[in-house]
């Protein structure tokens, strides 16, 4: 594992509150100690969209992890409905959806719906924990719209993730070669 539970002292989570959001025990075994390594210690699992749905209005949650295949609806509804709430204290929680099913098309439905973060299972601690920092600490305008409601779908430059980028054109030099124009 890397360094995130050195990261994970500098944060203080002991007031955040998740709800975990999937059908299979295994699975949430593992996010549970997963969070718990983080100290995110108040966590709630339930196994349906439907009993989500019940408790997100209470306002006690500040983070949802779900899993992208519900047994009851769809991820898609699940966000939807999250997203077009009145109340304020739910409606910008940031989402991170925990998937074994990386199809663009599926990951594209599922920021289409307004996730703010996919993940692609298995999930490692560290994986997790960048996850849900980006989530919880990049400004993204929240966009309302007929067809859409949820975290601005565009990601900025500096909002991309740190590390060494392979394309020399990203180094900022200035003498490469530029391809022709087109007439």
């Amino acid at each position: 594992m890397r360094a995130c539970t050195g990261v994970a002292k500098k944060f203080n989570f002991s007031e955040i509150m998740a709800l975990v959001v999937d059908h299979d025990r295994f699975s949430t075994g593992i996010i549970s100690q997963i969070l718990r390594g983080f100290g995110l210690n108040n966590h709630f699992i339930v196994g349906t969209g439907e009993a989500a749905k019940k408790l997100l209005p209470s306002g006690r949650f500040h983070l949802l992890i779900c899993e992208s295949v519900l047994q009851d609806m769809s991820l898609a509804d699940l966000v939807r409905w999250l997203r077009r709430r009145n109340d304020t204290k739910i409606r910008y929680m940031p989402v991170v959806v925990l998937t074994g099913y990386t199809q663009f098309s599926r990951v594209t439905h599922a920021r289409d719906a307004g996730v703010s973060s996919v993940v692609r299972k298995p999930v490692s601690p560290a994986t997790l924990f960048d996850h849900i920092l980006w989530a919880a600490r990049t400004e993204r305008p929240f966009i309302d719209a007929d067809a859409f409601a949820g975290p601005d779908r565009r990601f900025w430059a500096n909002s991309a993730a740190v590390g060494l980028s392979r394309r020399a054109s990203d180094h900022g030099t200035d003498d490469l070669p530029h391809p022709p124009a087109v007439p």
